[in-house]
C-alpha cells in the first residue's frame, strides 16, 4: 500500500512579517548604498550606472559584505536566508511561470505559508530624467506588484529606487501616483516612524494600494498591498 504524504496547509494572503523584518532588510539596503556612494569609479561608477548594473552591485554587496558580517544588526543567517536577485516566481494563478523581482529575502522558520510564495519581494528602479516616477517606477514597477505578478501572497513589499539629485518621493512619487489611471492609491506613501533617515537615502515611505485580481485558491479578492518606498539618492 502507499502511502501519501498530506498536503502542506496554508492560506492567502499570509500572516503579515513583523515590522522588524522589514526594517532589518532596509538597513542592509542602506548601508550597502552606503559602501557604493564611497567606491570611486574605477571600483563602481554609481553616477553613469544603469538600472541592471546597479541592481547586481547592490546584490553583491549584500551577500558579499553585509550578509552574517555583523555590520547591521539581524541580517544573518539566525533569521533569513542570503538575498537572491532576478529568481523566477510565477504569478498569481501561474499563467506566467518567469516573472523576476529584483531581489528576494526568505525569512528562516515560517510555518502555514507556501513556502515558495513567501517573503521579502523587491522591485528597483531608477527614478531621474530618463526614468520618471509616472512611467517607470509606478507603470513598471508598482504595478507588478498591484496586478499579482509579484508578492501575490504577501501583504507587503519593497520598492526601491536609485534617484538623481532634486528626485524625491514628495513631490514626484505622490504626484504620479495621483496622476495614475492604473494604480488606485488608497494610502498616499507616510513616513514609517521606526524607519531612520540618513545622508544618502530618505526615511521609509509607507503606501497601500488596491489590488486587482482573486486568489486562485479561494476565489476571494486579494486584500491591499502596503509598499514600503526606500529611495536611495545617487
Amino acid at each position: 500500500m502507499r502511502i501519501f504524504a498530506t498536503p502542506p496547509q496554508y492560506s492567502v494572503p499570509h500572516r503579515p512579517l513583523h515590522l522588524s523584518c522589514w526594517l532589518i532588510v532596509e538597513d542592509a539596503i542602506r548601508t550597502a548604498w552606503v559602501r557604493m556612494r564611497k567606491m570611486n569609479a574605477r571600483e563602481f561608477d554609481l553616477a553613469n550606472a544603469d538600472e541592471d548594473t546597479t541592481t547586481q552591485k547592490l546584490h553583491e554587496i549584500l551577500v558579499d559584505e553585509i550578509y552574517n558580517s555583523g555590520k547591521v544588526a539581524g541580517f544573518d543567517d539566525t533569521l533569513l536566508q542570503v538575498a537572491t536577485r532576478d529568481a523566477k516566481f510565477p504569478n498569481f494563478n501561474g499563467t506566467l511561470l518567469d516573472k523576476m523581482p529584483d531581489l528576494h529575502v526568505t525569512i528562516i522558520g515560517r510555518t502555514g505559508v507556501r513556502q515558495s510564495q513567501d517573503g521579502i519581494f523587491i522591485e528597483c528602479k531608477p527614478v531621474d530624467q530618463n526614468h520618471t516616477a509616472g512611467v517607470h517606477y509606478c507603470d513598471k514597477g508598482i504595478s507588478r506588484f498591484v496586478k499579482g505578478d509579484y508578492a501575490w501572497a504577501m501583504t507587503t513589499a519593497i520598492m526601491v529606487a536609485y534617484v538623481a539629485d532634486g528626485y524625491t518621493i514628495d513631490p514626484k512619487l505622490l504626484d504620479a501616483l495621483k496622476k495614475s489611471v492604473s494604480i488606485v492609491t488608497q494610502i498616499m506613501p507616510a513616513n514609517c516612524p521606526s524607519s531612520p533617515t540618513i545622508l544618502f537615502c530618505e526615511q521609509t515611505q509607507v503606501s497601500r494600494h488596491k489590488r486587482c485580481f482573486k486568489y486562485v485558491e479561494t476565489g476571494l479578492d486579494a486584500p491591499s498591498i502596503e509598499l514600503r518606498h526606500v529611495w536611495l539618492k545617487r
